[in-house]
């Protein structure tokens, strides 16, 4: 365990969600925000001794502040795990199917990005999280309707002075098909940066953050002017299925030579309590069983490429992966997850297994 959970500031917030009628004549509501997981994984490698480690994952603690007329809200938490960066904004929506965004929050760049780690499939994300920006400083225009969804920012570095990097990121979506039994789209992200520290690098864990391993890595890579970024996905979701693809590419621009990586993946859930998921603008959110202890599973195929020259060794993974939710209360769900990884960098082959458990509480 690397943080006990900072009781001091959970009672605060909790009293601050369960004493609405003292703030009843404030023109804001106040509620309190927590996603809290904590893992256990266990991962079997090649090139070393078998690891097992525990600890917290998630430790997301703050609030948020939402006017009376639904116009506009604040949204401020903390990572107390020291994993993620935090959150702190302001969302203004003057009118149905736009709002405008400032302050540190999540770019828009790809579907594995957009979808919340509170309700996705698996412990970790795709080789495909490897590429997205996370959360910086920036400023942010949104748009939704019948057609689709369109996200666009720029940015800069985060709260904490790091990833100083100024830069501008957008998301947009197309609707296929939209309705309560069926929905889907097809997107594009792009995105590009100019890292005044002219470094880069990227890699893919072993299916835990809890272990060191790596089972793709570049390094840190030199000389770099511009980072661009490509992405395209699908998704589609029907009653208890849903069923999401994407691939993304980025391109480091240096002048003794360009240089790129590949990531791509396939996920599929099925709910054998027919507890779906559900499509909201441009993302699948986990299912909400009311009345009964709900399940999912998962199956992923994914891939990464970090090799492309001598300048960039990074290797190639694949892996296969299998997962179970349960959702045995609407604040709570316990995951378990299956991962096998192919994986190779400068002539090493790294064949890991890893398993994973995480019980996790959201409000």
């Amino acid at each position: 365990m690397r943080h006990p959970l900072p009781l001091r500031l959970v009672l605060p917030l909790l009293a601050a969600g369960i004493a609405p009628a003292a703030a009843s004549d404030l023109p804001f509501d106040i509620a309190p925000i927590a996603n809290v997981q904590y893992e256990w994984a266990r991962v079997d490698s090649d090139l070393g001794p078998l690891q097992t480690e525990d600890g917290f994952r998630r430790a997301r603690l703050g609030f948020r502040l939402k006017g009376d007329n639904k116009r506009w809200q604040v949204v401020v938490d903390h990572d107390f795990a020291d994993r993620t960066p935090p959150d702190a904004y302001l969302e203004l929506t003057p009118g149905e199917g736009h709002s405008f965004r400032l302050g540190q929050f999540k770019q828009p760049f790809a579907l594995e990005d957009a979808i919340a780690d509170k309700q996705t499939a698996f412990l970790e994300a795709s080789p495909v999280g490897a590429f997205v920006i996370s959360r910086r400083i920036g400023a942010e225009y949104a748009r939704w309707g019948k057609r689709g969804t369109f996200n666009a920012a720029v940015f800069g570095h985060r709260l904490d002075g790091t990833s100083d990097s100024p830069g501008a990121s957008m998301r947009g979506t197309w609707l296929l098909r939209s309705g309560k039994e069926e929905s889907a789209h097809v997107g594009l992200s792009l995105a590009s940066e100019s890292p005044r520290s002219h470094g880069a690098s990227y890699s893919l864990n072993a299916g835990s953050v809890l272990s060191d391993l790596r089972v793709a890595s570049t390094g840190s890579i030199t000389g770099v002017d511009r980072i661009d970024r490509a992405a395209i996905e699908g998704l589609w979701v029907r009653g208890p299925w849903s069923l999401q693809a994407e691939s993304a590419k980025v391109f480091l621009r240096r002048d003794a030579g360009d240089v790129s990586g590949d990531a791509a993946s396939v996920q599929l859930t099925w709910s054998p309590t027919g507890d779906g998921r559900s499509y909201k603008r441009g993302v699948a959110t986990a299912p909400s069983p009311k009345g009964h202890v709900g399940w999912e599973l998962a199956l992923r195929y994914s891939v990464m490429d970090l090799n492309d020259g001598p300048a960039m060794r990074g290797g190639r993974a694949d892996s296969w992966g299998l997962a179970a939710t349960c959702y045995p209360h609407p604040n709570m769900r316990v995951i378990a997850n299956l991962l096998q990884y192919d994986s190779s960098r400068r002539g090493i082959a790294n064949d890991p297994f890893t398993v994973g458990l995480r019980v996790q509480f959201t409000y």
